[in-house]
Order: C-alpha cells, then sequence, then structure tokens
C-alpha cells in the first residue's frame, strides 16, 4: 500500500510538472503574441503616420506654391498699374523671382527713358508667401511711399536717390508759396552734351489741348502731371496753423508750411511706352487702364500692404476724376505740370513763359 501511495504521489507531481510546462509554454506563447501584436500596431502606426505627413506635407508645398505663386502674379499686376499712372518717365525693367516653398521675393530693376537714352535708376524688391508679410523695399521705386510730400522749407537742398540722381519736385498751383524753385537758371551749367529731364509746374490748371498749345515745339514733352486731388486733399497741402499743447499744460500755435510734390507722389499720364515708343492718345490709354482694372483692383485680397496701399491710391484716384456716371472724360482730366526732357539748349526756350511757376532738375545723362 506504501509503495502504491509513493507510485500515485509521484504520478501526481509528474502531472503537476507537466501541467507546469504547459502553462509556462502557454503564457510565453501568450506574451510572445501579445508582443508581436504589439509591434504590429506600433509599426501600423508609423506607416500610417508617415504616409499622413507624405500627404500633409505635399499638400501644404503644393498649397503654399498656390499661394506664393497667387500673390507674387497680383503684386505684379499692381506695380504694373501703379507704375502706368505714376512715375514720370519711369518703367519696371527685367525682373528676377526667387521662390520657396512657403514664399519668396521678386528683385526687378527701374529705368528712365530721356530722349531715347535708357537710364538705369536702381531697383527694387518686395517679398511675398504665406509667412512673408515683411516687404523689403529698396532704392528708387515710385511703389515705395504713397503720398509723400516734402515743404517747401526743405526746398533748401535737392533730392537725390542712393544712385545720386537728382529727383524733381512739382509745387501745386492751388498753394501760395514762399519762394519757387527755378531750375531753368541752370542751364548755363549743363554743357550741351548732355540729356535733360525737367519737371515744369503751371501757374493753374489747364486741359491737355491747351498744354499741347502752349508747349514750344522743340520740347519733348514726355510725362503730364494731372490733379488728383479732391478739395479736401487739397486744402491739407496748404500751409496752415496747428494748436500744439506742451507738457506744461500750455498750447502754442505752430505754423506748418505749404507741401510740395516728389515724383514719387505724382501721378499722371505718359506719352512715351517702356520701349521708348510714342503712345498714340496717351490721355485715353490712361483712361482706359483706370477704368478697366477699376473692378479687379477693388476685388484684390491680399494681406500685403504694397498691394493694399496701390489699391486704395487707384481707388482714391479713380473716385476723384470720375463723373456722376462713373466714367472719366478727357475733359475732367486736368494738367497742373509737366516733365519735358531736352538738351540745355533747347530747354533755355521754356524761360520767361508765364504759365510756368516752377521747374525743377531731374535725371541729367550722357548723350552717348
Amino acid at each position: 500500500m506504501a509503495d502504491e501511495k509513493k507510485i500515485n504521489g509521484n504520478g501526481n507531481n509528474d502531472e503537476k510538472d507537466l501541467d507546469d510546462i504547459f502553462e509556462s509554454t502557454k503564457k510565453d506563447k501568450f506574451e510572445k503574441a501579445v508582443k508581436r501584436a504589439k509591434w504590429r500596431s506600433i509599426l501600423r502606426t508609423i506607416v500610417i503616420s508617415l504616409i499622413v505627413i507624405g500627404i500633409v506635407s505635399i499638400s501644404s508645398i503644393f498649397i503654399g506654391n498656390k499661394v506664393t505663386q497667387s500673390e507674387s502674379s497680383l503684386i505684379d499686376e499692381a506695380l504694373s498699374l501703379f507704375n502706368i499712372i505714376s512715375a514720370p518717365d519711369m518703367y519696371m525693367g527685367k525682373s528676377i523671382r526667387y521662390e520657396g516653398i512657403f514664399g519668396g521675393k521678386t528683385v526687378y530693376s527701374t529705368y528712365k527713358i530721356i530722349e531715347g537714352k535708357v537710364v538705369y535708376t536702381g531697383q527694387q524688391e518686395y517679398s511675398y508667401g504665406l509667412f512673408n508679410t515683411v516687404d523689403v523695399q529698396a532704392i528708387n521705386s515710385p511703389a515705395i511711399v504713397f503720398g509723400k510730400s516734402f515743404d517747401e522749407d526743405s526746398l533748401n537742398k535737392p533730392t537725390y536717390n542712393e544712385l545720386g540722381q537728382r529727383e524733381m519736385i512739382f509745387f501745386y498751383p492751388y498753394v501760395k508759396y514762399k519762394t519757387y524753385k527755378n531750375d531753368l537758371n541752370l542751364l548755363e551749367d549743363i554743357g550741351n552734351d548732355k540729356y535733360i529731364e525737367m519737371a515744369l509746374s503751371f501757374d493753374k490748371e489747364y486741359s491737355i489741348d491747351e498744354v499741347n498749345n502752349m508747349m514750344p515745339k522743340n520740347v519733348t514733352l514726355t510725362w503730364y502731371w494731372i490733379d488728383d486731388l479732391n478739395s479736401k486733399e487739397k486744402e491739407a497741402h496748404k500751409p496752415r496753423e496747428n494748436i500744439q499743447k506742451l507738457p506744461n499744460g500750455k498750447s502754442i500755435v505752430v505754423d506748418n508750411p505749404a507741401d510740395v510734390c516728389s515724383e514719387k507722389a505724382a501721378y499722371g499720364i505718359k506719352v512715351y511706352d517702356s520701349n521708348g515708343d510714342l503712345i498714340k492718345n496717351p490721355e485715353e490709354f490712361f483712361i482706359g487702364v483706370l477704368e478697366n482694372n477699376i473692378k479687379d483692383i477693388e476685388k484684390l485680397k491680399t494681406d500685403n500692404h504694397k498691394v493694399n496701399g496701390i489699391k486704395s491710391e487707384v481707388k482714391r484716384i479713380y473716385d476723384n476724376l470720375k463723373d456722376k456716371d462713373g466714367k472719366i472724360k478727357k475733359e475732367n482730366i486736368k494738367i497742373q505740370g509737366v516733365v519735358v526732357t531736352g538738351t540745355a539748349e533747347t530747354l533755355k526756350s521754356l524761360r520767361g513763359l508765364p504759365f510756368i511757376k516752377a521747374s525743377s532738375l531731374g535725371v541729367v545723362t550722357d548723350k552717348y
């Protein structure tokens, strides 16, 4: 019996050992299965994440490029339009575009045409894109500042661009100035081997036909300076008194001198195109540019301050020139000055003409 119990006891132990072995094996297999499932899950998550990242990246690049190209085109169109209605004798030249994924910049040159001579006047660059709201500004572009004016106290020294070229100024005919520039007196100091650009300010406003009849035929008229201001805007350019409060609480009266107009702030009609060819009926071309683009320019939606500045200026000019039917007629356009070019000898014919109130020297270049 004892032996039988012993045998039975050993049998029970053996069964227990076998159960332990099977249990351990099951546990190992289960743990391995769980680990494999976890790794499959991690791998699946990684693969899905990589696919999502790839799709998002490709979509972002695509959207970024589209936005960049769209904004670049908007600025190009706005600048081209703005150059047509401003910038005496100045045109936009060669441009180079540098584009990244989410932005870029364009660099373009500007030039003037003086008696058929092309004169480089500098370059301008602007940035654009999704994360590019800062507009980098360079030299000598009419689009740098809108409505920039000087006062007559600043007339003691001539203004130059960064290339050392002289910049013209205009005098408003409805403003009475203490002093006027008369750069026609400088012609004696300029050799006849030079081509000269000169801004002329009139004593009052004239029609385009009147101006054409008044000007000497031996002088090349290249640009008409138009009256683009309403009555309220005109008052802002006249000399005025302002009340200024001092730190001690007292007030004093401050005299603000009259404004003069920089060529960068003047608007008008180009007589020649960017190739130096005479434009047939330039006033009609000017009117067509404004009327045909005003609706498109009003629809422009962008955060770029350059485009928004151009948009507001074009709308202001159009509103000031249009009649009650929303049309701009030739007789609505009043000329308050012009830009002319020629040699020192030919420009001398302008001296003493009663309708010329002031003259301002611009670019002077060699003939050859």
